[in-house]
């Protein structure tokens, strides 16, 4: 067993036993917390456009601390999606980064939601103009900036940036990607190899062998209970994003039982997990907890 396998072990149980204490002097560290201003730096390590990245280290994160990439939403506030994890990372202590994906820089959702897969005429890019491509430099310049001996990390992505997030997994997901959770996402690709990309596998990028490794893949689906609004001001509801359910819960169980079928179809492994965040509707901070949950099996209250 690793020191840092030991040390999360530890956290967890304190996490349990401690939950007390914690919530008693929540005050106290919240103003701690105040004082610990994220550190915003820019890669341009790579072909496509300087990206900022926010980063949080809790001050006992050693070298090998596992190393969290947040992807956030429509709005483009990795700032503040940071802010909301904080306070997580300090408790647990992992290292949180959030790209910054910003509008000016990538455009609608062509290229950020989808990747930047396909330019504006709908023609191929060079798969180093993805932005998908960026994750794996942003983490491998992060851990040289910082020191760090990790070795791996997971990736979050909450609404647009769980959309980011499985088509990540699918497409571009680098060697040292461990586990990807998307939660609440307005809609997906689904592993339909008869449905046309974006809404399908049909000409997607890596065709059969791409899907049958996603299938395969450790992927959660982390779903809010309480965001089935079918008229959420931001939920997509063109005919083909409807069909894959009357809002974001419906769509993300349909997501799952989809790549269910299909992984049964192919005669592959099934590595995909469905899992509830009860209470939560549409909201990042809401949803964290029960991400880190999902990640490192702490047991915390949202």
């Amino acid at each position: 067993m690793s020191s840092a396998d030991r040390r999360f072990i530890l956290a967890g149980l304190a996490a349990i036993a401690g939950d007390a204490a914690f919530q008693a002097s929540s005050a106290v560290a919240q103003d701690i917390r105040q004082l610990r201003t994220p550190v915003r730096r820019v890669f341009d390590g790579w072909a496509g456009p300087a990206i900022p990245v926010w980063s949080h280290r809790p001050e006992l994160a050693d070298d090998d601390a596992p190393v969290l990439v947040i992807m956030h939403g429509v709005r483009r506030d990795a700032d503040r999606y940071l802010a909301e994890w904080q306070a997580l990372a300090d408790r647990i202590g992992f290292i949180a980064i959030c790209p910054e994906f910003s509008a000016e820089a990538f455009p609608g959702a062509l290229n950020y939601n989808l990747g930047g897969v396909l330019d504006a005429q709908g023609r191929a890019r060079p798969v180093s103009l993805w932005s998908f491509s960026a994750i794996g430099p942003i983490f491998e310049w992060f851990c040289q900036e910082e020191a760090l001996t990790t070795r791996s990390f997971d990736l979050f992505g909450h609404s647009a940036g769980a959309q980011f997030a499985h088509r990540f997994r699918a497409f571009a997901a680098p060697q040292k990607l461990k586990r990807v959770i998307a939660a609440n996402a307005g809609w997906y690709t689904f592993p339909n190899p008869a449905l046309a990309w974006p809404l399908g596998f049909a000409g997607a990028p890596g065709g059969d062998q791409a899907l049958r490794e996603w299938l395969a893949a450790d992927m959660t689906i982390l779903l809010g209970t309480r965001d089935n609004d079918p008229e959420h001001p931001s939920l997509n509801r063109e005919a083909g994003q409807m069909a894959q359910g009357p809002h974001r819960l419906a769509r993300g169980m349909n997501f799952h039982a989809a790549g269910k079928q299909h992984a049964e179809a192919l005669g592959v492994p099934f590595g995909w997990s469905l899992a509830y965040a009860p209470g939560i509707a549409h909201d990042n901070g809401g949803m964290a907890a029960f991400a880190v949950n999902q990640l490192f099996g702490a047991v915390l209250r949202p």
